[in-house]
């Protein structure tokens, strides 16, 4: 699984989301997900923008080893949050009512 950070030099709020990528990715390392800052204005981030429909930064993408979205963040989450949704998609938490009745 990758984690797709869209930034923008000019924008406000892309070095907090920045902060907060940087401080979760690395603990997932192990599990297989890697870590990738775009940069909007450069070839690779137009295209990967108009591929994926970002209209906006920051945006944090994670996408599966086929480059299929599976999980949009819009804005700054908070490090709770997207650690969180990582967990769930490399399957390291279970969520509340599979704790109960299963799969």
């Amino acid at each position: 699984m990758k984690l797709l950070l869209f930034v923008s030099s000019h924008c406000p709020h892309c070095p907090k989301a920045e902060r907060v990528a940087g401080r979760c990715a690395p603990a997932y390392y192990e599990h297989g997900l890697s870590y990738m800052k775009i940069r909007t204005k450069t070839s690779e981030g137009k295209e990967l923008c108009s591929k994926y429909g970002i209209m906006g930064t920051p945006a944090i993408l994670l996408v599966d080893d086929d480059w299929n979205e599976v999980k949009r963040v819009v804005g700054v989450p908070s490090e709770n949050n997207l650690k969180s949704d990582i967990d769930k998609l490399l399957g390291l938490k279970k969520s509340f009512f599979s704790r109960f009745f299963g799969d």
